[in-house]
């Protein structure tokens, strides 16, 4: 009797479906060895990061995700996402910095911060503008200014609108020296027409830490 019921429970549970892992984004695969790598490297190397996963942006994106995470390897997973430039981790950048654009916590404003400098690097349209601009709402100077350096990458026509408008009302001296210096960076950009259907030639801004 104890054996046909013990046959006919393991029968059952043979039949069912696999449960899906309830990972909230902790089980992409790759994530543990991208997680390792970035503990001890503050600048990602793209080939390096596809030797550990066969898609590092979605590792990458959940380790970001991930607020029990430490800060400092969620800031540089946001950072080494630039590597990754696809339209799933620019719509995935897009929205953390909307999201984040009045953070107050320090971990989450450095993440912003980072997430800003990636999307601006990527250029991608006017919404990427305007999410970028958003930030100048932030509290923090340090968000300000990466805000600015941010619209600066993106070389795009609209970003000198918004940088004036904060220029206008910007208390932070650091702050507006640099959006100063990217309002000019624009406008010399703007001054060779014969290189506008070139890719841009951008400079790594001039912050350390990156």
């Amino acid at each position: 009797m104890h054996l046909t019921c013990l046959a006919i429970v393991l029968s059952t549970l043979a039949a069912s479906p696999t449960a899906p892992v309830p990972d909230g984004g902790k089980a992409s695969p790759g994530r543990s060895q991208c997680e390792a790598y970035l503990a001890t490297h503050d600048v990602a190397v793209a080939a390096e990061l596809r030797a550990l996963a066969k898609a590092p942006e979605d590792a990458l994106m959940a380790i970001v995700s991930d607020t029990k995470a430490e800060g400092l390897i969620r800031s540089r997973a946001v950072a080494a996402l630039r590597l990754v430039p696809t339209v799933g981790v620019r719509v995935f950048l897009g929205k953390l910095v909307s999201d984040k654009a009045k953070a107050t916590d320090a971990t989450d404003r450095l993440i912003v911060r980072r997430a800003a400098v990636t999307l601006g690097w990527m250029a991608v349209g006017v919404d990427t503008v305007e999410q970028l601009a958003a930030l100048f709402d932030n509290d923090d100077a340090e968000v300000r200014l990466d805000a600015a350096i941010a619209l600066g990458l993106t070389r795009a026509a609209t970003a000198a609108k918004f940088l004036r408008r904060q220029l206008a009302v910007e208390q932070s001296p650091r702050v507006r020296e640099q959006i100063d210096r990217q309002l000019r960076t624009l406008g010399e950009a703007a001054a060779e027409p014969d290189k506008a259907h070139s890719p841009p030639v951008r400079e790594p801004p001039m912050r350390s830490g990156w």
